[in-house]
């Protein structure tokens, strides 16, 4: 998942959340969803349960009435639409890339507010609390250690469920050139000032090391 960029690239980052598109921090997860539909939808109404892409097709067999077929991935969201119960359940992510906005291979559960991010490269998992912190400051890993186990492994079965791609080491990996752009300057917790100059001037070398790692792996 790399592409040499055509003109200087900044951190992809959105504000108030950690991080941007690449990255399974809530900055590259989390996108507002509207629905219109005057006939079927009191209009106004602002809610705050997550749903995920693969709800839709359930969703909308459901309000046109039609029988969702067996094996179906995702779940309808149409009774939230309608009557505001949306349905809860754990969602979970796997992405198991490096890429050039920074991010790196990783997994991620949220079961209500908690929100748990395991990096497949150095085995690390985070837990954040969304509820208090929805910018992922604060990692509460080892304050709730019963917490992140049960959750690691529910994501570990969920990657097992789904037959998910697994990591594998690189023999050939350039460890100078991954500290440069994937640890010195971790692109996650970057905080980006507002003009566009100014995030320049922070992220240049940063750039210039990522985009050498695209042109010495394209072929």
């Amino acid at each position: 998942l790399h592409l040499p960029e055509a003109t200087h690239e900044r951190v992809t980052h959105n504000t108030p959340y950690r991080a941007g598109k690449g990255h399974t921090y809530e900055g590259g997860q989390r996108v507002p969803l509207i629905v219109r539909w005057p006939d079927g939808i009191p209009g106004g109404r602002v809610v705050d349960s997550p749903v995920n892409n693969i709800d839709w097709i359930p969703t909308l067999l459901e309000l046109a009435g039609v029988p969702p077929p067996e094996g179906l991935d995702g779940i309808s969201f149409a009774a939230g639409l309608t009557s505001g119960t949306f349905p809860e359940r754990p969602l979970f992510w796997h992405f198991p890339h490096y890429t050039n906005q920074g991010g790196r291979p990783s997994g991620a559960m949220r079961d209500g507010d908690w929100l748990l991010v395991e990096l497949y490269d150095s085995g690390q998992a985070e837990l954040y609390d969304l509820r208090s912190d929805v910018g992922e400051q604060h990692d509460l890993a080892s304050q709730h250690p019963e917490r992140v186990a049960a959750m690691r492994a529910a994501l570990a079965a969920w990657r097992r469920d789904n037959h998910a791609q697994n990591n594998i080491p690189n023999p050939d990996c350039d460890e100078q050139l991954y500290r440069a752009i994937y640890t010195d300057f971790d692109a996650s917790t970057f905080d980006p000032p507002n003009a566009d100059a100014a995030q320049w001037t922070r992220a240049r070398e940063w750039r210039k090391a990522m985009d050498q790692a695209v042109r010495d792996t394209v072929t």
